[in-house]
């Protein structure tokens, strides 16, 4: 007769209709400890389609509405007195984008990643800076064409620094 352990005597109050009546699990039976086994090529596939999806729905979306919402700042010059209306207004709307970004980098709850909101804060500030010193100097209406080609940098900014704290909180060997 073989020798029982406490898991592998079944009582009546910790049994389940799922548990199976007959065995104990394999790591008390054989005495080892569990592993985890590395991911398959199917889960890496998978991996990679979530991050796909939630950075071309979540992150890109959410950096142009920060985007957008900031290079809007710029045009103080014409908004006169509502101007610090605007800016409360925005400041309130930037809140949902700044969650997007963060779930699209699937980073909500580490705190190190809010350096990826002050970049494309910091990125979107510029821009629209440098949009208010242009429409001095050169004629004509070029915002939606500035804002525009200003997006793309601000995106990457955002992502040179996710890729920097990502490296940074890797073990050092």
């Amino acid at each position: 007769m073989r020798q029982t352990i406490d898991t592998d005597e079944k009582t009546t109050d910790l049994f389940s209709s799922l548990d199976d009546a007959e065995f104990a699990t394999i790591t008390v039976r054989e005495s080892i400890m569990p592993q985890t086994l590395p991911a398959g090529p199917e889960n890496e596939i998978l991996d990679f389609y979530l991050s796909s999806i939630k950075w071309i729905f979540l992150y890109l979306p959410g950096v142009a509405a920060i985007h957008f919402t900031l290079m809007g700042m710029s045009l103080f010059f014409f908004y006169g007195d509502q101007a610090i209306d605007l800016v409360v207004r925005a400041f309130g709307i930037l809140i949902i984008p700044m969650f997007m970004v963060m779930m699209g980098i699937g980073r909500l709850t580490d705190l190190r990643h809010l350096r990826v909101i002050a970049g494309i804060l910091g990125a979107g500030s510029l821009a629209s800076i440098l949009y208010f010193i242009s429409i001095h100097f050169f004629p004509g209406d070029f915002f939606g064409w500035f804002t525009l080609l200003t997006l793309p940098l601000t995106i990457i900014i955002g992502q040179l620094i996710k890729i920097k704290t990502d490296r940074e909180s890797l073990p050092h060997e």
